[in-house]
């Protein structure tokens, strides 16, 4: 009997080790975080192409990602684009289906401290809607790069 107790307690610790292993990345989205360009990972770039619908150009570089959950999860993201990609993001950008109006352009952010008040230097806005999501991305010129923010959240 007590042979068999050690065994259900080890199956116990195990399992519960493999499922905390496992849902870790699933938890990292149960609470507000912020990623800078050192912990930004091609995870959080693929979670943004998905929910957008917009494709990077291959070797965009994340700068900052904000993400604030639970329901309704609001997003922000700062991400470099490659030299000479400027004309292609442009043309992505112009692709995407026009939201009618621009829902709530200041909506949530004060939330993120880095998200500019004010776009200077623009060289395309979009307000858009993919797949539940309300989309605002503004392709920017500052100082030697050329960045996208993007922001989104359900609507």
């Amino acid at each position: 009997m007590r042979k068999g107790f050690f065994i259900l307690l080890a199956i116990l610790a195990i399992g519960g080790l493999g499922y905390s292993l496992s849902g870790s990345k699933k938890d990292l989205y149960l609470t507000e975080f912020e990623l800078d360009e050192k912990s930004f990972t091609a995870d959080a770039l693929k979670k943004i192409e998905t929910e957008t619908a917009l494709v990077l150009p291959a070797g965009a570089r994340g700068l900052r990602f904000h993400y604030k959950p639970p329901i309704d999860p609001i997003v922000f993201a700062k991400i470099e684009m490659p030299s000479g990609t400027e004309d292609l993001m442009e043309k992505r950008l112009v692709a995407m289906k026009e939201f009618p109006g621009k829902f709530h352009v200041d909506f949530a952010n004060s939330r993120c401290n880095w998200w500019p008040a004010s776009f200077t230097n623009e060289i395309r806005s979009k307000f858009s809607h993919q797949g539940g999501f309300y989309i605002q991305a503004h392709l920017v010129r500052e100082k030697d790069q050329v960045v996208v923010y993007i922001k989104y959240f359900t609507i």
